[in-house]
């Protein structure tokens, strides 16, 4: 009894962490536009500045799993949502100073830091899902989507009620900072780092890192359909669909929902069928969904299209760390590191791509072609199953 009370209070501490760490970026996305009027740069600028953020996140490279073998994901995740805030409040002092270098030097820190406590609470949360001995990671993402529309909301509160951003950053920074604190302190011991492999070295060796690729292909899926959702969906419903610019935000907003209620309902599903045929059900939903929404003529399509790439999405990344966690011959918490790694560096590179193909060729190719993404995805899973052996228990993610 005194166990299972443990682990509840470590589940709600995790989805404490996801929340936080949604909730902090989130708060200054929502006063963008406000940003780039005060810095007064031009829209190619400003795109160049916000990139700051994803790479630090993709400067972070192995030393998220350094950090927490070292000092454990209590610690990691207490300091590094500190660091977050300081960070974006750096960036909030470098608008307030009209200073755009101060401003992405923030970001960029931040980026950094929010690498480094996304694989924490992630490695947190695999060591609850263990403890549970089911599925857990979906619904702990899930906390991260509550997160970002809180700090959305507070965000857009702030913005019109006048709060300059600063204030408005320095106190939600300090609001997630002490929530993150109190519920690190409830957080399950990490697995030992001494019991990995004899043989793994520092640096990944190239079996272990042909072994990840498939994995991290898994969770690029899931943020492709992101990007498309994000950047993508109102310039392609007004473009395409003919729709007023003012309702055209309802794609992401059906996406967004559609996410949610995977990653809510996304543990039952994986316990029911397996890592492997949820993984594999998953990106046939990525890639049949953007093949609708690019292609098909009608509006409630296009958004039936959007819905199921959402659904599909939901639990791609806690799958694909599942299973990079899952990898032998690994020093603690590198699988998760690498597979972040790859993921986020990646992603620097797909919204770019996208509005190439899309200048050179039309948007529903563009995201055709992120499409593609899901289904190499998913014949490097339906190879690997025909030469993985069967685990007893239940099914796992294989490589």
């Amino acid at each position: 009894m005194q166990q299972s009370r443990i682990n509840r209070r470590a589940r709600t501490a995790t989805m404490v962490a996801f929340a936080t760490n949604g909730a902090l970026p989130a708060t200054l996305l929502a006063r963008y536009a406000e940003v780039k009027d005060t810095l007064g740069v031009d829209a190619g600028v400003f795109g160049l500045l916000v990139a700051g953020f994803m790479i630090g996140a993709a400067g972070a490279f192995h030393m998220p799993g350094a950090f927490l073998r070292r000092w454990g994901s209590q610690r990691v995740t207490s300091l590094g949502t500190v660091w977050v805030a300081l960070a974006l409040l750096l960036a909030a002092v470098g608008v307030a100073t009209g200073d755009p270098w101060l401003f992405i030097a923030g970001l960029v820190l931040a980026g950094y830091g929010d690498a480094v406590v996304d694989v924490a609470q992630n490695s947190q949360g695999l060591c609850v899902q263990e403890a549970y001995g089911r599925s857990l990671l979906s619904s702990m993402h899930a906390g991260w989507s509550i997160g970002a529309a809180a700090g959305g909301l507070v965000g857009t509160f702030a913005a019109s009620a006048g709060v300059p951003l600063s204030i408005h950053l320095g106190a939600w920074g300090v609001l997630c900072g002490i929530a993150m604190a109190w519920a690190a302190r409830s957080f399950l011991p990490d697995r030992d780092a001494g019991t990995e492999d004899e043989n793994a070295s520092g640096s990944l060796e190239r079996r272990a890192l042909w072994l990840l690729i498939p994995l991290a292909l898994v969770a690029l899926a899931g943020v492709a359909v992101e990007d498309v959702g994000n950047n993508w969906s109102a310039v392609f419903l007004a473009a395409e669909r003919g729709m007023p610019t003012s309702m055209a935000g309802i794609g992401l907003s059906v996406l967004l929902v559609a996410q949610f209620v995977g990653r809510i309902l996304g543990d039952r599903f994986i316990d029911r069928v397996g890592n492997k045929p949820a993984v594999v059900t998953s990106l046939i939903f990525i890639a049949g969904g953007l093949i609708m929404v690019a292609w098909s003529p009608w509006v409630a399509l296009t958004l039936t299209g959007f819905a199921l790439a959402g659904v599909g999405c939901a639990i791609t990344v806690p799958l694909a760390f599942a299973g990079a966690d899952a990898l032998p011959g690994l020093k603690a918490h590198a699988g998760v590191t690498w597979v972040n790694w790859i993921m986020r560096v990646a992603t620097i590179a797909l919204t770019p791509a996208i509005g190439g193909i899309t200048t050179l060729a039309s948007l529903p190719i563009a995201i055709t072609a992120a499409s593609l993404i899901a289904f190499v995805a998913l014949a490097t899973q339906v190879r690997s199953a025909s030469r993985t052996p069967k685990p007893e228990g239940r099914p796992t993610l294989a490589p």
